[in-house]
């Protein structure tokens, strides 16, 4: 059958009047303003999360300046030295259970020079840092609106799908968190690397053939899930570039030499990781990986076309939960309907193959729906063909009745979802990290706090109150001498008081749960009667259970009363002032949606 694009558009008034308006080339700097119409307001997001690392880094930090590097390393949180790890351990940046083996340096070269400019020209404006961030999404929208005109032509679908992507509401983190510019950065790269080689392939210019490996090793320099870009490149020559099997692919050999070469300088300058809880490392932890794969691909698929893959982090263990069944079982509902389109249209071939293949480098980590800037490249281009095969008078649908009686509420769904909810949701995601600021610690000290060791017993994300340190610095507020975080925060807990000195928790449902696991994987756990010591407290694990410490002992080098610690809790949205019981008594802590039982 003749390729969906060689067909003529659908007939009808209004409709082929917004077709013309798709079809034209103003659709690009369009999508562009309708894009940063829905996400300018970030500018007033501030510093989040690693952001604050980040200012330390590069702006300086009087106080944690021996536990940061140059500004260079700015990715390179964590080198896998144990007296590193020990020292950040003893500040209370990382929790009492941290694996003091644990590496994350992330090979982010581009990224990092756009933050040191940042610092450079605006230090103390987070919003200009903001509108930095803006501008590269500005730029990723435009060329991804030139990549599907090329692709697919000047057609109602190439405009269509340029839209789509600009009020993807996947996109809204990476926006709104400064940090995370850097998959705005390899996404532009890697799509400016697939215009230049098509440019090459279809037109001839072998100057464009240069600039796409070039645009290539910039996108690996910006961040490790650039590789997807190879997903597409090798669907081009599998679908759509010209001439032999064997010669298509030799187009990929330049390609191919860069990766390997930017692997080899990679490990040789040590960027990696290791020992680290939801990140693996799929060639030196290659059976891990292919769990994590198993586990974790089709949630991404879900959280590309249905239900957040966000949400898949409140669940553990992940593998073989409702929800996975619930994404695998969309996931081959997904395959069926696509299928018919994808045996008939190459192009349908090369979004489908480009989406599928970008998933899999993804899955080395988490799912998160601000990682599918990529996968969704290729997943508008497919949900356009699909429309079009559904409801138009020419389209080539299947002959079988029941597809159609699928397929139409399906489409209409998609219409639903990226078309209708997907622009509010942009806007919320963007201003999303916003809504963790009740997560850090924001109690007020005065100066005698800096005396003092500041004493969690429960916090819902033990990351974000390791960074209330470097907040107050950044607020010139009193800090704490160091910070302790005893537990998760997330469900109830039982608190008893052994002796003068030593407090016994045991939550509901144990440690290491959900994010508190990305500082020790399940490969290396704790055993029980293992003794952690950081500076002036001791953490042993009493009992284990499914792996994880199920309770722990907690034992001061100074009295629990003493003026020497300062002691907090989670409690309704915030942390409040608590009191530990007395010896022998216990209490039961609850979410802060629950009432509490003894204090």
């Amino acid at each position: 059958m003749a390729n969906l694009i060689d067909q003529p558009e659908s007939s009808g008034g209004f409709f082929t009047k917004i077709g013309r308006l798709l079809a034209s080339p103003w659709v690009a700097p369009f999508a562009v303003v309708i894009a940063l119409l829905l996400t300018a307001h970030a500018v007033n997001n501030g510093l989040e999360a690693d952001d604050y690392y980040h200012r330390a880094v590069l702006a300086g930090s009087e106080r944690f300046g021996e536990s940061l590097r140059g500004p260079q390393s700015m990715f390179r949180f964590l080198p896998g030295e144990r007296e590193h790890a020990q020292h950040l351990m003893d500040e209370g940046f990382l929790p009492w259970w941290t694996d003091t083996k644990i590496k994350a340096e992330f090979l982010q070269l581009i990224p990092t020079q756009t933050h040191i400019l940042d610092y450079q020209l605006w230090p103390k404006s987070p919003s200009m840092m903001h509108v930095q961030s803006l501008l590269w999404f500005a730029l990723l929208v435009f060329l991804a609106a030139k990549f599907y005109r090329r692709i697919l032509g000047a057609t109602w679908m190439a405009g269509a799908a340029a839209l789509l992507f600009a009020i993807e509401d996947g996109h809204g983190v990476p926006i709104g968190w400064i940090c995370n510019r850097n998959i705005l950065i390899a996404a532009s790269f890697g799509i400016g690397s697939l215009i230049a080689h098509d440019m090459w392939r279809r037109e001839g210019r072998r100057w464009a053939g240069i600039l796409a490996v070039v645009l290539w090793t910039l996108c690996l320099l910006s961040k490790e899930a650039g590789i997807a870009t190879s997903a597409y490149l090798f669907a081009y020559a599998l679908w759509i570039d010209k001439g032999t099997l064997t010669q298509r692919f030799l187009t990929l050999v330049p390609y191919g030499i860069v990766l390997v070469v930017w692997r080899v300088v990679r490990d040789l300058l040590g960027y990696g990781v290791a020992h680290l809880g939801f990140y693996v490392d799929p060639l030196t932890d290659t059976g891990q990986f292919l769990t994590a794969l198993v586990e974790r691909y089709p949630v991404y698929l879900l959280g590309q076309w249905g239900i957040p893959s966000d949400l898949s982090v409140l669940i553990d263990p992940l593998l073989g939960s409702p929800f996975w069944w619930i994404a695998v079982g969309y996931s081959c509902l997904l395959a069926l309907l696509f299928w018919p389109l994808v045996r008939r249209d190459r192009l349908s071939r090369f979004f489908v193959t480009g989406m599928l293949l970008s998933v899999i480098p993804i899955c080395a980590t988490f799912p998160n729906d601000r990682l599918l800037m990529f996968v969704g490249l290729g997943a508008m281009g497919l949900l356009v063909r699909f429309w079009y095969a559904t409801f138009a008078a020419d389209g080539p649908r299947p002959k079988l009745a029941l597809w159609r009686i699928v397929a139409v509420p399906v489409a209409v769904f998609f219409i639903l979802l990226h078309v209708v909810l997907a622009p509010p949701m942009l806007y919320m995601r963007a201003n999303g990290m916003k809504f963790m600021e009740p997560l850090y610690i924001r109690t007020a000290f005065d100066a005698s706090i800096e005396q003092q060791d500041l004493v969690v017993v429960n916090s819902p994300i033990t990351m974000l109150a390791g960074y209330s340190l470097l907040q107050y610095e950044y607020e010139d507020m009193p800090s704490p001498r160091a910070l302790r975080i005893l537990a998760p925060g997330y469900n109830p807990m039982v608190v008893r008081r052994i002796d003068e000195r030593t407090l016994e928790i045991e939550p509901e449902t144990g440690y290491l749960h959900f994010l508190d696991q990305l500082f020790r994987n399940r490969q290396n756990p704790l055993a029980e009667g293992e003794e952690v010591r950081i500076a002036r407290m001791t953490a042993k694990v009493l009992t284990i259970e499914d792996g994880r410490p199920k309770n722990v002992a907690f034992r001061f080098d100074a009295p629990l009363e003493d003026a020497a610690l300062r002691w907090l809790r989670f409690h309704k949205g915030e942390y409040i002032e608590w009191n530990p019981p007395a010896v022998g008594e216990e209490v039961i802590l609850r979410t802060d949606w629950q009432p509490d039982f003894g204090s």
